[in-house]
């Protein structure tokens, strides 16, 4: 029976496992997700085809399933973990119930890799939300409310960011500036421009990095996409001490 194996990359070819590899050298058709996160795909050594957010959502992955169908084993790519975003656990049962075998290989998440990288505890992170773009003038309150919420019980937010309808990330200055201006809409002093965040960018690339600086400063920034941003709460000491001497935060962060 032919198998499907969807492969966790891990946030950088630097993170791909070993059982990532043995996979992609036991397919004959290798596909990966273009649009989720960034990643340079001729770093693997196989030739890949792309497939947009259109070929695996609304079409369910009908070129994966035509490999299938021809008795060929298929690897369906996609950075980071595989199963963080809801859209390939969709797939995956989809598969299944067609009567497809499927392997899940684990990757490094960005979700444990950022709050590693900014040397916070996995024991304080609250509810995750995305910081998304207005839609006809529409502004979506949810990163809002999940951070006003976790703050008031002590706890970190981790936000990812929207991907543009052109396939473009979202920047950290674009997701400031919507932060401040759900802000200015809603003022109860959750995103306000002195408010200090973590932005975690292009983590496991050479120009990858991490900053701690005010929401107002970040609005102006340059950090790359794809990028999260964490609204840290209280920090313990060993967490403060962390992000002052790694990244030079700020003593009153």
């Amino acid at each position: 029976m032919a198998r499907l194996y969807v492969v966790g990359l891990g946030i950088s070819p630097a993170f791909l496992t070993e059982a990532a590899k043995e996979a992609l050298e036991r397919s004959d058709c290798v596909f990966a997700d273009s649009y989720t996160s960034y990643y340079d795909f001729s770093k693997l050594g196989a030739r890949v085809t792309l497939l947009d957010r259109r070929e695996l959502e609304d079409r369910s992955g009908a070129a994966i399933e035509e490999c299938l169908r021809r008795g060929k084993d298929a690897a369906l790519l996609v950075p980071g973990d595989p199963l963080t975003a809801t859209a390939h656990a969709a797939l995956i049962a989809e598969f299944r119930r067609k009567g497809h075998e499927v392997v899940v290989i684990p990757g490094v998440s960005i979700v444990c890799a950022a709050l590693s990288a900014s040397c916070l505890s996995v024991y304080k992170l609250g509810g995750v939300a995305t910081v998304t773009y207005p839609r006809l003038g529409v502004y979506s309150l949810r990163p809002y409310e999940v951070v006003e919420q976790n703050l008031q019980r002590g706890l970190h937010t981790l936000l990812l960011l929207d991907i543009r309808d052109d396939g473009g990330f979202m920047t950290p200055s674009d997701a400031a500036n919507i932060l401040m201006e759900l802000e200015a809409r809603e003022r109860r002093g959750v995103f306000s421009g002195d408010r200090r965040v973590i932005t975690v960018y292009r983590l496991g690339w050479p120009e990858g990095g991490v900053a701690a600086a005010p929401l107002a400063e970040l609005a102006s920034s340059a950090y790359p996409a794809p990028a999260v941003i964490i609204v840290p709460a209280r920090l313990s000491p060993v967490e403060r001490e962390c992000l002052v001497s790694l990244y030079g935060a700020p003593l009153d962060i």
